[in-house]
Formats: structure tokens, C-alpha cells, sequence
């Protein structure tokens, strides 16, 4: 919760610097599908699982052109995962999976560019970074189907399962949609992202894994 207000206190105290012309201010709220990239031999992501983003949108124009911006804010990232691992103990087999509900704290870094405004809508493109920290990872572990160890604290590190959630994240970010504009100063968006984790989030001493996050989702915004 520290980390939280602080990080607000942050972003608020950014804002505060910047000319009310050259920026709108916006809100957000995303539903996603989470999924694990993982590189191992003996282990494979448990499928794609269904999170939630919300937050605050910023957008700060680049010089004298409106339609051009350096998009950023502050998102509350939910995001769910897991991971099968099989192997074989005096030769009987074994599997294990845990299965962990993860909340990031992020801050995009991307460039949106629109198009002029034709009859109220307007149309933009989105790429850049997105680096994030992780706040919270909690889950089961199991093995052979039954649980062994449940409301694990995978940012543990000395945790039971020997499973340690990465703190940091880092995503490349791409997105497209729309705009339309309800005032003079207010515009409600909606749009497609996919968040492309490219830093391994899980460091694990069962197998040598690189597991990365990915996400499809559809942004849902008000920006004024």
C-alpha cells in the first residue's frame, strides 16, 4: 500500500509541473488475457487466464502538433499465471503446478499518434515500453493434483515451493483504436494492446526456465 501512494504521489506531482494545454488526463480500466511464455524442457504454461488493468492515463503533446503525444500513467496490473512442470523421481513420474495471482504496479512509456478528427472520431496507433514492479504474488502449489501448499507468497523468496516471483517486469507495448469526442474537452476511447513481456518473471530452482509474460487486452478510457 506504500508503494502505491507513493507512486501516485509521484505521477500527481508530475502532472502538477506540466501546462493544462500541452496534456489531457484520463482514466482507464482494461480487461486482459494472461498467458506464460515458458522456455524449458520439462515445463509448459497451464493456459491463458483472464486479469484486469485500471488506472490513470497521461498524455503529453510533443512540440506544437496535438495529434502527436508521449502517452504515459500509472496502471494497477492483475495479472494470473501459471506453470506444469513434469519429471520422474526413481522412476516415477511426478507433476507439479502452481498457479499464482499477480498485481503489478506499471508506468507506460509510448508515443501515440492520431489522426485528425473526422465527424467527432479520431484514430491512433501506440508503441513503446512498459516497465512494471511486482507488488503482490500469491497461489497453490501442487503436485499430482492436490494441493501441498496454498496462499503462497511467491515474492518470497525462502517461500515453500521454491518459486520466486521477479520483481521487476519489463513489456514492449503495442496498440490501436479509436476516440470520440463527446465535448471540447472530453473523449472516450476503446482500442485493442498486447504487452509483449520480453524479462523472465519467475526464477525457479526446479528447471533452467525463461517464462514471460504476454497479454492481450482491450482498453476502455475517458480522457479530458
Amino acid at each position: 500500500m506504500k508503494k502505491i501512494i507513493l507512486s501516485v504521489g509521484i505521477f500527481c506531482l508530475v502532472i502538477t509541473t506540466m501546462r493544462a494545454q500541452e496534456f489531457r488526463f484520463g482514466l482507464t480500466a482494461s480487461p486482459v488475457f494472461d498467458w506464460l511464455r515458458v522456455e524449458g524442457d520439462k515445463s509448459e504454461n497451464i493456459g491463458t487466464k483472464v486479469g484486469f488493468q485500471y488506472g490513470l492515463l497521461f498524455d503529453q503533446t510533443i512540440g506544437s502538433v496535438e495529434r502527436y503525444a508521449f502517452s504515459t500513467g500509472l496502471i494497477i496490473n492483475y495479472a494470473n499465471s501459471g506453470i506444469t512442470y513434469s519429471d520422474s523421481l526413481l522412476g516415477v513420474p511426478f507433476t507439479t503446478e502452481w498457479d499464482a495471482k499477480t498485481q503489478y504496479i506499471e508506468i507506460p512509456l509510448t508515443v501515440r499518434l492520431r489522426t485528425n478528427e473526422i465527424n467527432y472520431i479520431s484514430y491512433y496507433g501506440q508503441f513503446g515500453v512498459t516497465p512494471g514492479i511486482c507488488i503482490k504474488a500469491r497461489g497453490d502449489y501442487s503436485v499430482d493434483g492436490e494441493v501441498v501448499y496454498s496462499d503462497i507468497n511467491f515474492r518470497d523468496k525462502d517461500n515453500e515451493s521454491g518459486i520466486q516471483y521477479e520483481l521487476f517486469n519489463v513489456s514492449l507495448t503495442l496498440g490501436a483504436g479509436l476516440e470520440y469526442s463527446m465535448a471540447e474537452n472530453t473523449s472516450i476511447m476503446a482500442g485493442i494492446f498486447f504487452q509483449n513481456g520480453f524479462a523472465n518473471v519467475i526464477d525457479d530452482d526446479i528447471d533452467d526456465n525463461s517464462s514471460t509474460l504476454k497479454q492481450f487486452g482491450i482498453r476502455l478510457g475517458v480522457l479530458f
